[in-house]
């Protein structure tokens, strides 16, 4: 197994979605750009024959649009490793090659999310994994859990930003926000498919307003970066979401909002 820096050269071959989806042009122009500018590093592992078998990316927190917060870190945002290879011997080299770039780079420490086991988003390190690699457990937020390692004793502990988006009430339509953060396939997925469930449920009723929170002064302003909120409720937040999920949500939404009317 061998294992090489993230570069515009490998980026759109070593990159892919375990699950077989197609990537979006959008996508891998925004990871280009953001690799180009600076704001993404990453490794990806090759096996003996030089097929790209996993990746990780991480980005300076400071930089990084997710909703975590931290001086002088890196912030892993995925990793992902081909379901036809040893997941956790893939996945170990990455994210020790990725301390050891953000160890070399002058970054005070790393950190990455683990999420509770019943809870699989897309191969997502489980915090059961991140456990047993000997990384800090830090601040949980949902089903999510950071998890660190710095360089040096005076690193303060990395904590998630605080939630400050209070989406206005909408008294004749029910509102669909959608955190559009971009940093992710998942993210531009769960976008598109959000708009395609309001627009097939062929509701009038159904107010959409996106939010782009792919920089970090706009995440840092609303505590997300990615979510869909549904009548003023964090619906989704990590992970994919399907047109029925969407659907489903709209209808209980839309259910709440009558039994409360009638009374």
């Amino acid at each position: 197994m061998k294992i090489e820096q993230l570069s515009m050269d490998n980026l759109r071959e070593g990159l892919f979605c375990p699950a077989g989806t197609q990537f979006s042009h959008e996508w891998h122009g925004q990871l280009e750009a953001w690799l180009d500018g600076g704001k993404l590093k990453g490794q990806i592992a090759r096996d003996d024959d030089g097929e790209a078998v996993g990746f990780v990316l991480y980005y300076p927190i400071e930089k990084a649009p997710m909703e975590i917060g931290g001086d002088g870190l890196y912030m892993v945002q995925c990793i992902q490793v081909k379901p036809s290879h040893d997941k956790g011997a893939v996945t170990k080299m990455l994210i020790e090659s990725a301390i050891a770039d953000a160890r070399s780079s002058g970054a005070a420490g790393i950190v990455a999310e683990g999420l509770r086991e019943e809870e699989p988003i897309h191969g997502h390190v489980t915090a059961t994994f991140l456990d047993n690699m000997g990384l800090t457990r830090g601040e949980s937020r949902g089903f999510s859990t950071l998890y660190y390692v710095v360089f040096n004793e005076e690193t303060e502990e990395p904590k998630y930003l605080p939630s400050r988006f209070d989406p206005p009430s909408n008294e004749t339509k029910l509102r669909v926000d959608i955190m559009d953060c971009r940093l992710c396939y998942v993210g531009i997925h769960n976008r598109e498919t959000v708009l395609q469930a309001v627009q097939r449920s062929k509701s009038e009723d159904v107010e959409v307003v996106v939010h782009n929170t792919s920089t970090r002064e706009a995440v840092i302003d609303k505590g997300f970066s990615s979510g869909v909120f549904v009548d003023g409720k964090l619906t989704f937040f990590r992970g994919p979401v399907t047109e029925a999920d969407v659907m489903n949500a709209i209808r209980v939404a839309n259910s709440a909002r009558k039994r409360a009317t009638d009374r």
